[in-house]
């Protein structure tokens, strides 16, 4: 799912779900539609379907500030450089973000290298940089979504998105299904287009 121009600025959806057609990626993809209809170039990247080995503590990133692992973690820490704006989607398991997402979390040491040892600017993009987090769980413990927090902006953080919005929905385990809550859809619409036309 992709709609890039390079004259417009880009807001990238990273989906962290294992699922193909989740409840997180349906969000994801009404908050894209709304950056889109703010004028924003979006782009989609499934996690699910790359192949991301977990960081190995190695230090090859310690000197360049980039991973020396060879595999799809390249191609998202591209676009991540690219982006002026992230929207991270993820399942809450286990009181945290997905595997999938927790992955690609870790291996982003080489930004945290990057910015806070060797003081280089992370991203192509000018500005300031939004981060948005969406999050759903089956249960009704909303607990869950704050215990989740701290990874997440410690992720924006390293990359240099700053920590600016959130949806979070639980009780997707009963009903009605997460594609039938048109007023949470329409939040995460609404949220998606205010990330772009934010001052």
């Amino acid at each position: 799912m992709t709609d890039h121009s390079p004259t417009r600025p880009l807001v990238l959806g990273m989906s962290g779900s294992p699922r193909a057609r989740s409840n997180t990626r349906l969000l994801l993809e009404r908050a894209l539609a709304g950056a889109a209809a703010a004028g924003a170039s979006t782009e989609l990247i499934a996690l699910r379907d790359l192949q991301v080995s977990p960081c190995r503590h190695c230090g090859g990133c310690d000197r360049t500030g980039t991973c020396v692992i060879p595999d799809d973690v390249q191609q998202i820490h591209e676009k991540l450089r690219q982006a002026q704006h992230l929207v991270l989607a993820s399942p809450i398991h286990f009181a945290g973000v997905s595997a999938e997402t927790k992955a690609v979390i870790d291996r982003a040491q080489a930004f945290w290298v990057a910015t806070h040892v060797l003081k280089r600017k992370a991203a192509e993009a000018a500005g300031e940089r939004r981060g948005v987090f969406l999050a759903t769980c089956g249960g009704d413990d909303t607990r869950v979504f704050e215990w989740a927090k701290p990874t997440v902006k410690a992720f924006f953080n390293s990359c240099q998105f700053a920590y600016w919005g959130e949806l979070f929905e639980p009780g997707t385990d009963q009903p009605p299904p997460v594609a039938q809550r048109g007023e949470l859809l329409a939040r995460a619409e609404s949220l998606g287009r205010r990330l772009v036309e934010a001052e």
